[in-house]
């Protein structure tokens, strides 16, 4: 897993912030300053994570508020750990493979930079429609539980209807686990720094599975075909015939888990002679096959004969998840391959002569809307920023948050209008009742209300009236309404939100996320 990205996972884990990988990757690997201190501080800033960067001379690592990143030196390169805990001995914290360690002091100064991430998580700190994901994650695992029981079920009752021996149940329950085992390992191979099986695939110098998983001995078709994909397919065709076929498979069976002995024995000679490590996984793969064979010799299961259909079902079963292995494998890089190139184009927008020039050839206000809507007046302005809304419209309040952080820089003024009501009383008591808010002059109060509204899944008026009361102000804001309802006709305002910076549209190509690196 990519440094940045197993940092910001460790670092969230420590602060106990809700996340999802696929977010966090998203947000990582697309950064345009990727790989960097930035692209961690922007990212943590999507989860309400607040960060400061700072150096530090070794004297001040007590000082060090935890958990927090820091940046080390090592004869690869420069990498990110997650610092835990400090005492005057020893560091404790996450290395740049997101391994927990322990190390003296003095060696982690040996290769501590004194660059570090400072970070502090508020307490609304989480990702973005966090529940709304956890729901679905919910949903798709018990589904999958489901399938997962159904399909035991029917091999089960497979087995049970056709009347079975002991040994035989016994050779069907290897079967279960020899699948079980394999698919893990299939998916240990395609996520290797996943915490839990990377605790399980290491132990000591003598164990390592990625030395046994990775030596292209046990690749076929320039690694198309590994070791996890060929035990899938072997237990997957075993358990499917003999919850189908029972009796008719089990003595081409019982003939194929003898043919697997010479693997055995050659995987054993090959972990513990040639390259001196052992993979566990792999052992456990092995421990079942010689089980089968001991299964196999006590059963009787070689005397009947082999069936042509049940070989012809055999081979479709195995042949049909190598397939399926080969033609999958290519799309589970597909993902990277698009962050890559997002990270390039975001690359590309972030520069700002090109921004600057695109900017140059948008659409201009005719019309400078002064003392229209709502202004909020940063503290060292370089650019205004206005955003023209509906407070009903979803796309408006996604953006809030972005153009929220933006001021909260001091870098821009913001300011806010909203279209014409058409009618639509809702609408229109709501943009008079904001005006009211704003027109107390309180730019605290102003920003909060706005927060509020944005920021609340259902839009409800009545409750937020009722959070932000408001007397003979109401009365005062047709006038205003009527010059922004005839600002926005006179520039064709068409849709919401449109965006102008420094007089301006937004072009098309860039969306409000990419003023985060533009704007600064």
């Amino acid at each position: 897993m990519d440094n940045c990205l197993i940092t910001c996972k460790r670092l969230l884990g420590s602060l106990r912030v809700p996340h999802t990988q696929q977010f966090l990757k998203e947000k990582i690997l697309t950064h345009p300053q990727y790989p960097s201190l930035l692209s961690l501080s922007d990212t943590l800033e999507e989860y309400r994570v607040e960060s400061l960067a700072a150096k530090l001379g070794p004297g001040r690592l007590d000082e060090l508020p935890l958990p927090g990143i820091v940046q080390v030196s090592l004869a690869d390169g420069t990498y990110f750990n997650v610092i835990t805990a400090v005492s005057e001995s020893g560091i404790t914290l996450f290395d740049e493979k997101g391994r927990l360690k322990d190390m003296p002091r003095l060696d982690f100064l040996k290769s501590w930079t004194g660059v570090c991430l400072l970070v502090e998580a508020g307490e609304d700190a989480a990702e973005p429609e966090i529940n709304q994901k956890i729901r679905d994650q919910r949903v798709i695992k018990g589904v999958a539980m489901v399938c997962a029981v159904s399909l035991l079920l029917w091999l089960g009752f497979g087995i049970v209807e056709n009347g079975t021996s002991g040994l035989y149940l016994f050779y069907f329950m290897l079967k279960l686990l020899g699948l079980s085992i394999s698919g893990i390992l299939l998916w240990y191979q395609q996520d290797k720094e996943n915490p839990t099986l990377q605790k399980f695939c290491s132990g000591g110098k003598s164990v390592d599975c990625n030395s046994v998983l990775d030596s292209k001995t046990f690749h076929l078709l320039d690694g198309r075909i590994n070791p996890s994909l060929l035990a899938l397919a072997y237990f997957f065709a075993g358990t499917g015939l003999l919850g189908g076929s029972a009796f008719s498979a089990i003595t081409l069976l019982a003939w194929l888990s003898l043919a697997t002995i010479p693997v055995v024995i050659y995987s054993f000679y090959y972990q513990a002679m040639v390259i001196k490590k052992w993979c566990r996984f792999c052992l456990l793969i092995q421990g079942v096959l010689v089980l089968e064979v001991l299964a196999v010799l006590g059963g009787g299961f070689l005397v009947s004969g082999v069936d042509v259909i049940v070989v012809s079902s055999l081979l479709l079963l195995f042949t049909g998840v190598i397939l399926g292995g080969i033609l999958i494998k290519p799309m589970l890089g597909l993902q990277d391959k698009v962050y890559k190139t997002k990270r390039e184009l975001s690359k590309l927008k972030s520069n700002k002569a090109m921004f600057e020039l695109s900017l140059s050839r948008s659409k201009k206000i005719q019309d400078e809307p002064q003392g229209l809507g709502i202004l909020l007046k940063g503290k060292n302005p370089k650019y205004k920023v206005i955003k023209v809304c509906n407070p009903y419209c979803g796309p408006c309040s996604s953006i809030h948050p972005v153009l929220e952080s933006l001021f909260e820089k001091g870098n821009i003024d913001l300011q806010i209008l909203f279209t014409p009501g058409n009618g639509d009383e809702q609408k229109e008591k709501t943009v008079r009742h904001l005006l009211a808010i704003e027109s107390k002059g309180n730019s605290k109060l102003t920003r909060q209300a706005l927060d509020d509204w944005y920021g609340a899944e259902k839009k409800d008026y009545q409750e937020f009236a009722a959070k932000y009361p408001m007397n003979g102000e109401l009365t005062l804001q047709e006038e205003k309404i009527k010059l922004m309802e005839d600002w926005c006709k006179k520039e064709n305002i068409s849709f919401t939100p449109t965006l102008f910076v420094n007089g301006c549209e937004l072009p098309e190509d860039y969306t409000v996320d990419y003023l985060k690196y533009l704007l600064d």
